[in-house]
């Protein structure tokens, strides 16, 4: 929650004190991060490789130190190149091998019956990072500086990953248990001791959760593409968007202030949604939740456009309310789609993809903002993108594994 509330959904409150500050444009800014989705799109490949071989847990320690040493760093930057060295070669680094897709992975283990629930919690942790840290990082830079709050920000970050890391287990396989915490029959604990303890033979597996995937398997299918289609268009509008909202609501009007009150509450709002669409996922079909969330932001986005004042913005934060919610529902269709055993290798080939987008968008709107001096452009071009990413979710159906292809058990797996 912390995490991913200063890195992630909170760090853009730096956006004016650090651009100001070091003296660059917009798009100087929005470069920065671009560039650590970048390497958040190059690094996912192998951070989901090294999880799915060796566990979660080294990666989530190491991860949240280098994150956390790399703030402190950052808070130390006098020139734009350090900026950007910092941020994206230690603080991004960082993010990316303890901070997401691998807590991510570890849910997905550990968890089938309940992984709506579960999936949802840990959706949600990362929402209330937004909705409790954003007021608490505005709050800091407006009385001791954006500098010392990034340094505090750090040293909690590295002080509360070695409990977490210290507590975790990368799979119940290694604590002599089946998903969601079932004991394990005595073929299947013979199967697991051959494999030892960070690991589990495809049998014992399957017999536990369903046939798995393989990567290869699953770029094979069309909803991959489809599914891969819908994510990289919710995650680059919306890393957009995040990336520029309180220069974006400071342009309708709105100080730093009041902006950091809105985008709070943005989250916290984001925080039921997240859980009851995520449980709502196992009962109802994804694809239709989906397919709510996305053209919830194309509405926000249309009323910052068209109409002015608190109004705007009050149906602008519903509206993204509701593509912040459906942040679980999307990474449970993976899993439900896809399986256990390759979800964080699934999740690091997506990154490649998806975060491409998030490197273009955000510079676009920062290169718009300094052409046009307005945001009006970037929110015109991405309502209909959100449109568009509504509909290819809903196409995305259930795929039909190799080994059960052409079966009665073809037709029921398709079920949504």
């Amino acid at each position: 929650m912390f995490g991913n509330g200063v890195v992630s959904s909170g760090f853009s409150i730096f956006f004016q004190s650090i651009r100001q500050d070091l003296g660059v444009s917009y798009t100087a800014m929005s470069l920065v991060f671009s560039m650590s989705r970048a390497e958040g799109g190059l690094g996912g490949p192998l951070v989901g490789w090294i999880v799915d071989r060796y566990g979660a847990r080294r990666m989530i320690l190491v991860g949240g130190i280098v994150a956390g040493a790399g703030l402190i760093l950052v808070s130390r930057a006098t020139e734009y190149w350090q900026f950007i060295v910092l941020f994206v070669g230690v603080v991004s680094v960082g993010k990316t091998a303890g901070l997401g897709q691998t807590l991510m992975a570890v849910v997905n283990q550990w968890f089938v019956r309940r992984k709506g629930v579960a999936l949802s919690t840990l959706m949600t942790s990362f929402a209330g990072g937004g909705a409790i840290v954003v007021p608490l990082l505005g709050l800091g830079i407006a009385t001791i500086g954006w500098r010392a709050t990034l340094m505090y920000a750090g040293i909690f970050i590295m002080c509360i990953t070695i409990p977490v890391a210290w507590v975790i287990r990368s799979r119940p396989e290694d604590m002599g248990l089946g998903p969601d915490g079932d004991p394990l029959e005595p073929e299947q604990q013979d199967e697991t001791a051959q494999e030892g303890s960070e690991g589990i033979s495809k049998s014992a597996e399957s017999r536990i959760a369903g046939p798995d995937f393989t990567v290869r398997q699953a770029i094979r299918t069309s909803a991959f593409w489809l599914l891969l289609a819908g994510l990289t268009i919710r995650v680059s509008a919306t890393n957009a968007i995040i990336i520029h909202i309180f220069p974006l609501l400071e342009d309708k009007g709105f100080g730093e202030q009041q902006a950091a009150l809105f985008v709070s509450a943005m989250f916290f709002i984001a925080i039921p949604l997240r859980f009851g669409m995520g449980v709502a996922g196992d009962y109802l079909s994804p694809r239709k939740i989906l397919f709510v969330g996305m053209n919830g932001a194309a509405i926000g986005l249309l009323s910052l456009l068209l109409l002015d004042g608190l109004l705007a913005v009050i149906i602008f934060i519903i509206g993204f309310s509701l593509v912040e919610g459906i942040t679980s529902v999307n990474w449970l269709m993976v899993g439900n789609y896809f399986g256990r055993r390759r979800f964080a290798s699934i999740m690091g080939f997506m990154s490649m993809f998806h975060n491409t987008g998030m490197v273009i968008s955000p510079i676009f709107s920062g290169w718009i903002r300094d052409t046009t001096q307005s945001y009006d452009l970037v929110l015109i071009t991405f309502i209909p993108i959100y449109v568009i990413g509504a509909l290819t979710f809903t196409l995305a159906r259930r795929p039909v594994h190799p080994s059960i292809a052409g079966t009665g058990a073809a037709r029921h797996s398709r079920r949504d």
